[in-house]
């Protein structure tokens, strides 16, 4: 019986979720890097490593495939990016957590139509900076990346 308690705390010690995020990130990092030597070697596709992206993206939130929210893409269609897994890719390149991406994407179109309106004067605003920041617990680099995926949607590069 004195054996349990020890055995159970560092059960739950292992399985703390700060844990899980780092290993996502590292895991992330090691496929990303994989799967894009595979496909300059030419070894798979484009759309295989795309593919495994998007398993990975799913395995990550507890799902066997990914989730598409048809309205989200909408809204990025409209602004002119055709290829919301690309910059799902993108944003877990900077460390962005696969859980958190829906709400980041979400985050995003306020920026996109904040920069649109507000074109060479587009400065985060303090609302949205704190969603980020605080809410979603992003990092100023991740933030500032943010801003510059927002301009270049705008001016559709």
């Amino acid at each position: 019986m004195i054996w349990v308690f020890p055995i159970l705390l560092s059960a739950q010690q292992s399985a703390a979720p700060g844990k899980d995020k780092l290993d996502d990130r590292k895991k992330w990092e090691v496929l990303r890097q994989r799967m894009e030597r595979a496909v300059n070697r030419g070894d798979i596709s484009r759309e295989e490593a795309d593919n495994k992206y998007a398993s990975f993206r799913a395995r990550s939130m507890g799902q066997r495939t990914e989730r598409k929210d048809p309205v989200l893409e909408g809204h990025f269609n409209r602004l002119g990016v055709e290829d919301l897994d690309k910059l799902k890719n993108e944003l877990l390149d900077h460390g962005i957590l696969s859980d958190q991406l829906d709400a980041v994407l979400g985050g995003m179109l306020r920026l996109v139509h904040a920069a649109k309106t507000d074109g060479d004067n587009f400065k985060l605003n303090p609302r949205i900076e704190s969603y980020f920041k605080d809410r979603l617990e992003l990092t100023n680099s991740q933030t500032d990346h943010l801003m510059i995926i927002a301009r270049r949607i705008v001016s559709g590069h």
